[in-house]
């Protein structure tokens, strides 16, 4: 066993993170499984994610964005196990395992992003908080037509209900006492930042969006004061898609970052699901893909540049050419990740907002079953949520070029 090895919190200070006096950026993976592989319940044993924190600290992952609030819902395709089973009862056994993955992140001086909530249905999220509190059962992705699942999903910023039980939520998890480490969560420093959740939107309603946009900012301006009040140790910042998640707004995208209690600026980048790519037309769509990507990636990085806050690219993924096993190639992924990564680089060296990445997602020793198949007994597999096809965006430890690609980055960055 390692010995624990003291480290500080991230700080910001401007346009950058800062670790033990000194510029520190962001090398990132997302592993939102963490938690699941760890719990001592797992029939597969917890060795998986020790085998998978080894491989990412050999890669030179400094950074992992995890997943730190799941709901049990009756949806189709949703997380189990889920860390909530109802309001105020909990799944100790997947908090056991967030303990776990929190211990050997720190013990590999890896700094953890945890995200609270969820927009999407996959972890129950904001759909099970609104079915707790109006007594409705939850609606998912596939129940409703996206514009009335959508605006349904943005009343959970104005439900008092809602709102007080994920603020109880937030308060157990925040309060927690590490059973591994004796520490409080609020007070380890593997904690890098607490997300208010992945990918939160206001909703759409076309004739009342300027109200629509208000009630999402002041949600985010009183969840990210409310985690602030509740601990003086950690960042917060918002799992922001960017201004695809905010109304295709460069305004609105700059004012929610803008918040005081908002510590920096994330967002996502996602070219296939965003229209631009198609992995069976690989080789006509990629050209325009990497345009867009590389637009879309600028424009926020000057909206953060002009908040003079860090900027993180925190999800961004693509499909293998014409398929999902790993027998269909990487080479646009590999274009994509090396066009990105190299903006990254070109931006931190100019002492830009950029300040580093979370790709999505690790996979690992994972691997699609044959034929699709089910999730395997340690719940994760192929690291892919369960309502996206297995091996869909993950980065396996085969995937030589990619992994390359990865490694030569983060040397840069740390470098740099």
């Amino acid at each position: 066993m390692k010995s624990r090895r003291s480290s500080p919190f991230v700080t910001v200070q401007g346009r950058c993170f800062v670790l033990g006096k000194k510029p520190w950026r962001a090398c990132g993976a997302n592993l939102w499984y963490g938690a699941t592989l760890g719990r001592p319940s797992n029939p597969l044993g917890r060795s998986r994610l020790l085998r998978e924190l080894d491989r990412l600290e050999k890669l030179g992952v400094n950074n992992l964005r995890v997943l730190g609030g799941a709901e049990d819902c009756a949806v189709a395709l949703t997380l189990k196990p889920a860390i909530t089973l109802r309001p105020g009862q909990f799944n100790e056994d997947m908090l056991l395992g967030l303990d776990f993955l929190v211990r050997e992140a720190g013990l590999r001086r890896m700094k953890l992003v945890v995200y609270l909530n969820n927009f999407w249905d996959w972890s129950g999220g904001v759909p099970q908080y609104l079915a707790w509190a109006t007594g409705n059962p939850p609606k998912g992705l596939a129940d409703l037509p996206w514009p009335q699942w959508n605006r349904l999903q943005s009343t959970f910023y104005t439900n008092d209900a809602a709102q007080g039980l994920f603020r109880d939520y937030i308060a157990m998890i925040l309060g927690r006492i590490n059973s591994l480490t004796g520490l409080r969560y609020s007070e380890d420093p593997a904690i890098m930042a607490w997300e208010l959740a992945n990918e939160p939107r206001p909703g759409e309603r076309e004739e009342d969006e300027p109200a629509v946009f208000a009630a999402f900012l002041r949600w985010v301006e009183s969840t990210s004061a409310y985690l602030h009040s509740l601990d003086g140790n950690h960042l917060v910042t918002t799992g922001s898609e960017g201004s695809q998640g905010c109304l295709n707004s460069m305004d609105y995208f700059s004012r929610v970052h803008a918040v005081g209690t908002v510590d920096y600026a994330v967002f996502h980048l996602w070219p296939k699901n965003w229209g631009w790519f198609d992995r069976d037309r690989h080789r006509e769509t990629l050209p325009a893909a990497l345009e867009n990507a590389t637009a879309y990636f600028r424009r926020h990085v000057e909206a953060a540049d002009a908040l003079d806050k860090p900027l993180v690219l925190e999800e961004f993924g693509l499909d293998r050419d014409g398929g999902v096993t790993t027998e269909h190639a990487v080479a646009s992924r590999d274009a994509l990740y090396g066009g990105l990564l190299g903006l990254i680089e070109d931006s931190a060296a100019k002492g830009g907002s950029a300040a580093g990445s979370n790709f999505w997602l690790w996979g690992g020793e994972g691997r699609p079953l044959p034929g699709g198949g089910q999730t395997p007994d340690d719940g994760v597999g192929a690291g892919d949520m369960l309502q996206e096809a297995p091996g869909l965006n993950a980065v396996f430890d085969c995937d030589r070029t990619t992994l390359a690609i990865l490694a030569d980055h983060f040397s840069r960055l740390r470098r740099g």
